[in-house]
């Protein structure tokens, strides 16, 4: 994504290296000697950073994370295997977007501008430094540091080793501290500004806090993040400006996301100004389908697990059920998510690889003939940041704190449940959920203890229906592989099989049965299906979309090959490179 850099952002550094300059300022174009004078060139500079880093649905018929273009996790069937082969360049290794942000911060000091201008573009400096190395930590752990611009005679400072991540994170909670004290409360629309400040803040920390965390790290560092968190996410909740709005799906559908409520910053599009293919891939086409794992977690209507619940009565048939029963009596948000009928190859064009379908991404009024829903013309907004994640960060900073109470679920978790929802957002609202309550760590759904049979046993149960709660209403946005990373939980990827396929490879079950034959031939041609009653039922079936066994991944605890998989290699071509020129560049553990 972020190779994507404007003109503007190319030249700008570069011309900065050079040393003798015209005596007269150039009057059509930008160097070092005219471009730091005022307010609107900082503005137009930190502007070149919002694809970047608020890339939302992409552009044309490149695509973000939303979707199932996401990095791969349990949320979709894939059939992605570790990565074998250390990367020998690139692989995310890259300075560039430090330099630029650097660059802007160094410079502020010396312009004839007001001291609250200068802190609050500092401040926006500093925040898009943090974003930066956020990306880099996630990526790598450690990095080297740099907070000011690093020049070619700088030769020790480029050539330093990483920093210890757990620096690194303290030094991004100090950036983000910074902003959040100095960036404007407003400053226009579609700008950086406090609020943008403060939920990136509870997004970034909260990812530092857990990972330092789990990967036993820094408890004290993760502490200090969890607790910076859990503050910058209060300060929006208790801001009273945002709110959770019943339209669930309409907030990824919407081509005007200007007024909506729980939207905290959005990406925007226009026709033939810059519009994205999202939708597109939403309607009439073949998906990538939502395992049978996603489907299973929606809680049944009466707020308990499928498997707990007299509602759903999974041991009536062990889970072997069709829809509309599999989709009845469930968490609304299934209705706002899901098709809520089966899309199988050789009987729909518009398939699931799983036979569940998405339909959180398409807009209501969306006529398949249309071109600007099956094309990249579509126009629908992006929200890169909602309330409804900002809750859930807090959340989970403060269970992760031991500090979660009853009136923290009330005013997090209980708010997002509170939705009015409708199907297609038409007719009667949906049973909802009712409230969790808590005490502490045992959870509640109207006044039965949750025990969840499929629990990690290494999970609390409070952390576990917390967790619950992200993976469904975050679902398709990108975040569940990060989430694994960060818990240190990619144990959860493994689909090399014992007794049957994982929930990972199965999808819907399907009665053959009730398809004509020619069309019968059709399906069992292009899908292939576990049986799991072969005798008995020969065409009641999972979906199973597990290609060949030598893609199936396995993981070992403890194994280096695969707990390496939690950190990107250092590119090799850097590691020779310092070796080459007597440095050190350490390589991460396993590769």
């Amino acid at each position: 994504m972020k190779k994507y850099i404007l003109i503007l952002i190319t030249l700008i550094p570069g011309i900065f290296g050079c040393e003798d300059y015209l005596d007269r300022k150039n009057l059509d174009t930008f160097d070092e000697a005219n471009f730091w004078t005022s307010e609107g060139n900082l503005r137009l500079y930190a502007m070149g950073n919002y694809t970047a880093y608020f890339y939302g649905y992409g552009s044309g018929y490149a695509y973000g994370n939303f979707f199932v273009f996401g990095p791969w996790a349990d949320e979709y069937s894939s059939s992605a295997i570790w990565t074998q082969n250390p990367a020998t360049s690139g692989n995310g290794w890259s300075f560039t977007w430090v330099r630029r942000h650097n660059i802007m911060i160094d410079r502020i000091e010396d312009m004839d501008i007001s001291e609250e201008a200068k802190n609050h573009w500092r401040g926006v400096g500093r925040f898009f430094r943090a974003m930066e190395y956020t990306d880099l930590a996630r990526l790598f752990g450690d990095v080297p540091w740099y907070e000011t611009e690093v020049f070619p005679s700088d030769v020790e400072l480029i050539y330093k080793d990483r920093d210890p991540m757990e620096y690194v994170a303290t030094k991004i909670m100090e950036d983000f501290d910074y902003a959040a004290a100095n960036v404007r409360v407003t400053d226009g629309v579609l700008q950086v500004n406090r609020d943008v400040v403060l939920a990136y803040m509870s997004r970034n920390l909260l990812y530092l806090g857990t990972f330092l965390k789990y990967h036993n790290i820094d408890l004290t560092v993760a502490t200090t993040l969890l607790e910076k968190a859990k503050w910058a996410a209060d300060q929006l909740i208790t801001g009273g400006k945002y709110q959770i709005v019943d339209d669930y799906r309409g907030l990824f559908t919407s081509a005007d996301l200007t007024t909506n409520k729980e939207v905290i910053m959005f990406r925007q599009y226009e026709t033939a100004k810059c519009t994205h293919s999202l939708v597109s891939y939403n309607n009439q086409e073949p998906q990538t389908g939502t395992t049978l794992k996603m489907v299973e977690s929606y809680l049944a209507a009466d707020g308990l697990p499928i498997k707990q619940s007299p509602v759903y009565n999974y041991g009536t048939d062990n889970g072997l059920r069709y829809y509309p029963a599999q989709f009845a009596n469930r968490d609304p948000r299934m209705a706002a998510t899901l098709v809520d009928s089966i899309r199988i190859q050789g009987a729909h064009s518009a398939y699931s690889t799983t036979g569940f379908l998405s339909l959180k991404f398409l807009p209501y009024t969306a006529n398949p003939t249309d071109l600007i829903y099956n094309s990249s013309t579509n126009i629908a907004d992006a929200p890169v940041m909602r309330y409804g994640e900002v809750l859930l960060n807090y959340a989970e900073a403060a269970a992760e704190l031991g500090q979660f109470t009853q009136a923290d679920a009330d005013k997090t978790i209980n708010k997002l449940r509170n939705r009015n929802i409708k199907k297609n957002n038409i007719g009667a609202v949906l049973p909802k959920l009712p409230p969790m309550t808590v005490s502490g760590n045992t959870v509640l759904a109207n006044g039965v203890e949750i025990n969840d049979p499929d629990r990690d046993p290494s999970v609390s149960p409070l952390l576990w229906e917390i967790r619950r709660e992200r993976c469904v209403e975050l679902l398709g946005e990108g975040f569940r592989k990060n989430d694994l990373k960060r818990w240190k939980k990619y144990e959860y990827l493994k689909t090399t099989e014992t007794a049957g396929p994982t929930n990972l490879g199965k999808g819907a079950y399907v009665d053959l049965a009730k398809f004509p034959s020619a069309t019968r031939t059709k399906i069992l041609a292009a899908v292939r299906f576990y049986y799991p009653d072969p005798v008995n039922e020969p065409l009641k079936a999972f979906i199973y979309n597990l290609y060949d066994v030598n893609m199936r991944r396995d993981w070992v605890p403890g194994d280096s090959y695969y707990e390496r998989q939690y950190l990107n290699n250092v590119p090799l071509d850097q590691v020779k490179l310092y070796s080459d020129l007597g440095y050190t560049l350490t390589q991460n553990p396993g590769w």
